[in-house]
């Protein structure tokens, strides 16, 4: 089988022509503010340094952390906004389904209640079962569904004493800080 490298060149060059980056270009970012960053190194950073701090408080915040989330999220303002700025920018999907998802994701992602210590004794000793944090998790969000990626990795990546640094599609700039923003 041979690749012809400069036919797929072109098809990628032909793709990044079409794509359209208005968005990324207007969208107001200033650097580490509210946890926006223009540079993926200074995300990292922060996102570690952050983690490390997280990770040492005690389990009553991340419970009332998901649940503000969970609060902030299916405010009737919020919902809508978020549905409408998804489908706008993008142009991908409709209000009505963007508007359901974007509450079933804040009201049913597993929080902390999958994350409960478990043991077991017997004839053969005790086990404890206690999960701990990975650390600092990248994720990359979809045009398809940039607001709803963002609530339900919050909700469980957090829930898990981690956190997470989101990188949104060029074309769904705006909803995502939005989201991140409003979740804060």
């Amino acid at each position: 089988m041979n690749i012809d490298t400069n036919a797929i060149e072109a098809i990628v060059q032909q793709v990044m022509g079409n794509i359209n980056l208005e968005n990324k270009a207007s969208a107001p970012v200033i650097d580490g503010e509210d946890g926006i960053f223009r540079d993926m190194d200074n995300a990292i950073e922060a996102a570690f340094a952050a983690q490390r701090e997280y990770m040492m408080q005690p389990l009553a915040l991340r419970y009332k952390i998901i649940a503000e989330i969970r609060k902030i999220m299916t405010k009737k303002e919020n919902a809508e906004t978020l549905a409408h700025m998804a489908v706008d920018e993008t142009g991908m999907g409709n209000y009505e389904d963007k508007l359901t998802k974007q509450y079933l994701v804040s009201k049913r992602t597993p929080g902390m209640e999958d994350l409960m210590a478990n043991c077991w004794t017997g004839d053969e000793g005790l086990t404890l079962l206690e999960l701990s944090p990975f650390g600092v998790i990248g994720a990359i969000c979809p045009t398809t569904n940039p607001n709803e990626t963002i609530i339900n990795n919050s909700i469980g990546m957090l829930a898990a004493g981690n956190a997470v640094v989101f990188a949104p599609h060029p074309k769904a700039i705006k909803t995502s800080i939005f989201a991140v923003q409003a979740g804060q």
